[in-house]
């Protein structure tokens, strides 16, 4: 069956309830007829992700060796190659490769001093606000939620400011993985290798710096990069859009929120469980024949980790016990499980958190605009991000808010 539906973005726990009943893993088609594997139950996911069953290893992120890409199958212009095109950076080795390079990343990231990165943050989120806080209204997706990722990584990774409208322009089009997003993917890759080329030239204090003096190559720095600004800007910016979602639509959280009888974190940890940035992991690769869960996979078959099915699996309680079972668990597979988790959450945690928390502290009055229309969503198969999140707020109370906080960005 294919994967894309309009259930899937409307009513995602009915959708994945509706395919786990034909079992944990399930046969499906890609955008191209591309056959692959969906794995939809969270111990499935586990195994998948581990890269291990049974005690073997079955599993591999080296998608090299899928079977359709390595015999020349996929269809021209395929708009999902440059998710699964093997690339010189941590997401695609293994063992003492895949330890060099993502200990080469994880020193780089601590150039940046938690104390620095909140400082950006703060100015970053700040800048954004004042843009629109005379209007008494915002689209939240395209005036906050993607622009602060994307400000942040680029301050981090010493991008000249110049090029963040750029990166905010292609990383989108590129992520959503249709029409456009094999020429995105050219002009992200051109800017990413001539800020590489800028600091072999004249390095500086920053994340792309730390990459050079680890010892990456040329190309293993820059894919390094790509890999970073589009997990970081594509999950970051989801996670931020539907935290802001959930808080704008929903007074009990905010009165909650108002009466600290719930934090940040909390909505944000609800959100992975419920409305995970990134829904699909594509993906593993068998190295062997196997029995998964009572699935015959062949040795290179692609698997697809479907991270919003595993997360909004049953065993975690339904409609009346699942807020309790999920509160303060962070058993979720939103990060990742394995060799391969992502290395970065301290920061993507540090950008979604500091976002919300000035957003809500200048303008806790925010609600939709309309809410009697329902979410509409963006048709990615890959992330999970509102289209636009419309809301409205007193411009007066917010000034009169800004003049008493402490001030990050450029408040006097």
């Amino acid at each position: 069956m294919p994967l894309s539906s309009q259930q899937m973005l409307d009513d995602p726990s009915v959708f994945y309830a509706g395919l786990r009943e034909y079992g944990p893993v399930m046969p499906i088609h890609l955008d191209g007829d591309v056959p692959a594997w969906l794995v939809t139950g969270y111990d499935a996911g586990c195994h998948v992700l581990k890269g291990s069953h049974k005690g073997r290893r079955l599993f591999t992120r080296d998608l090299g060796q899928w079977g359709v890409a390595a015999q020349g199958q996929l269809p021209p212009g395929w708009p999902l190659a440059p998710h699964v095109a093997p690339m010189e950076n941590m997401l695609f080795a293994s063992g003492d490769e895949h330890v060099r390079l993502r200990g080469a990343f994880r020193s780089s990231l601590r150039r940046v001093s938690s104390a620095r990165r909140k400082v950006i943050i703060g100015r970053a989120a700040d800048q954004l606000i004042d843009s629109f806080v005379d209007q008494g209204s915002a689209d939240l997706v395209s005036q906050y939620a993607l622009p602060l990722p994307v400000a942040v990584l680029t301050r981090l990774f010493g991008f000249p400011p110049e090029e963040a409208a750029r990166l905010q322009r292609v990383i989108p089009t590129l992520l959503a993985g249709g029409e456009g997003a094999l020429d995105a993917n050219e002009e992200l890759t051109d800017v990413i290798a001539s800020h590489v080329e800028r600091r072999r030239r004249t390095p500086r204090g920053d994340i792309v710096s730390g990459l050079i003096e680890a010892g990456l190559t040329a190309q293993e720095t820059c894919n390094t990069v790509w890999l970073a600004i589009n997990a970081g800007v594509g999950a970051t910016t989801a996670w931020t859009a539907n935290t802001c979602v959930l808080v704008a639509r929903a007074e009990d959280a905010r009165i909650d929120l108002r009466t600290g009888m719930t934090s940040t974190p909390a909505v944000m940890n609800e959100v992975l469980w419920n409305h995970t940035p990134v829904q699909q992991v594509i993906g593993r690769v068998a190295t062997a024949d196997v029995d998964l869960f009572n699935t015959d996979v062949r040795r290179g078959d692609l698997l697809v980790i479907s991270v919003g099915a595993s997360n909004l699996d049953e065993q975690f309680g339904d409609a009346r016990t699942r807020p309790r079972n999920i509160v303060g668990n962070e058993s979720h597979l939103s990060w990742g499980l394995g060799d391969h988790e992502c290395p970065a959450q301290p920061e993507a945690t540090s950008i979604v958190e500091g976002g919300v928390n000035r957003l809500w502290t200048r303008l806790d009055d925010l609600h939709l605009s309309n809410p009697e229309q329902p979410t509409q969503w963006n048709p990615s198969i890959i992330v999970r991000i509102p289209t636009r999140v419309d809301v409205s707020f007193d411009p007066v109370r917010a000034r009169a808010r800004a003049q008493t906080l402490a001030p990050t960005g450029d408040h006097p």
